[in-house]
């Protein structure tokens, strides 16, 4: 065969590689096109546009108003107004933050403590555990919007958890939990903890199953007794889903909004004692047909957000990818 021949026959094996390339880049161009299309729309641009309308004056009718900085002073005066002791109804996105922070740490150690014990359980291998697995891990898969629903007649003030309080500890009352300013916010935390502690579950679940059985198996021929196993070896190797599911319930915490429309009420409860910052939100966009302020609110909660777990996730994150 000629030398002309060979480079020929290169010339058509490179052509041939780069048609296939390009058929797979656009091939693959298209599989990622209505993802990313939607996370665009509803991510990135939802982003920007908040952020650019946080500077106008807009009731949805008449012409958007450029009035600068104007909207994040009166976010700002709110706070301020809250730490000086405002009445309730002058400070509604301070007492959002304020109740929405007690919630978050309610919520997130007590789900994250349970999450771990279930999954202990779970990936045990004591007889019964798997179907005793079914009914723990049911409830997340079920709508929270339902959950909701349902708990709203269970803290009812003759309903089954003041029934149940009342069996354990003799002359508990009949308080009405839900409108209650002290109660409401642990009443909806107790919801989000039963609700969210299964998923929580199936991600520890799947970090323990990953452990090489031989590390555990050696602890156990060393004399460590399965509480040890499980402080000493277990906790250490699953640190940084640990981490990544303390900074997930976080931020989903922080977020809550069905809990609270469901159950406080689109009017925030009982001088808003059921009030959170996504709710406040909602109203001040929807309720008083204000969107621009509503936009400068939830850019200063996403900057709120944002410092906290970026701080932590330097100081924590290090096993995380």
């Amino acid at each position: 065969m000629s030398h002309e021949s060979y480079k020929h026959i290169a010339f058509l094996s490179r052509f041939s590689l780069r048609h296939k390339q390009r058929r797979e880049f656009i091939e693959g161009l298209l599989l990622i096109i209505p993802a990313t299309s939607i996370l665009f729309l509803f991510g990135y641009f939802a982003f920007f546009y908040a952020f650019y309308i946080s500077f106008l004056k807009w009731n949805y009718i008449s012409d958007p108003i450029f009035i600068g900085l104007d909207n994040y002073r009166k976010v700002l005066n709110d706070l301020i107004k809250g730490l000086l002791g405002a009445p309730w109804y002058e400070a509604s996105f301070f007492i959002g933050l304020r109740n929405i922070l007690i919630y978050t740490l309610i919520v997130v150690p007590t789900q994250t403590i349970l999450a771990l014990i279930l999954a202990a359980i779970a990936s045990s291998r004591v007889r019964g555990v798997s179907s005793l697995s079914t009914a723990y891990l049911l409830p997340g898969f079920t709508c929270s919007v339902i959950i909701a629903l349902i708990f709203v007649y269970l803290f009812s003030q003759r309903g089954f958890i003041n029934y149940l309080m009342n069996l354990i500890v003799p002359g508990f009352g009949y308080p009405d939990w839900l409108n209650s300013r002290n109660l409401v916010i642990p009443a909806m935390a107790i919801v989000a903890i039963w609700g969210t502690s299964s998923n929580l579950a199936i991600l520890f679940m799947a970090s323990m199953q990953s452990i090489p059985r031989d590390v555990l198996e050696q602890a156990k021929l060393d004399g460590a007794d399965p509480v040890k196993r499980f402080i000493y070896i277990t906790l250490p190797l699953i640190r940084p889903t640990i981490i990544y599911a303390l900074i997930v319930g976080t931020i989903g915490a922080l977020q809550m909004f069905d809990l609270a429309f469901v159950m406080a009420g689109p009017q925030g409860g009982v001088e808003y004692s059921g009030m959170t910052v996504v709710l406040d939100i909602y109203r001040t966009a929807f309720a008083q047909l204000d969107p621009g302020l509503a936009s400068a609110k939830a850019m200063i909660f996403l900057l709120l957000m944002y410092i906290p777990t970026l701080i932590f996730l330097r100081k924590y994150g290090g096993g995380i990818r």
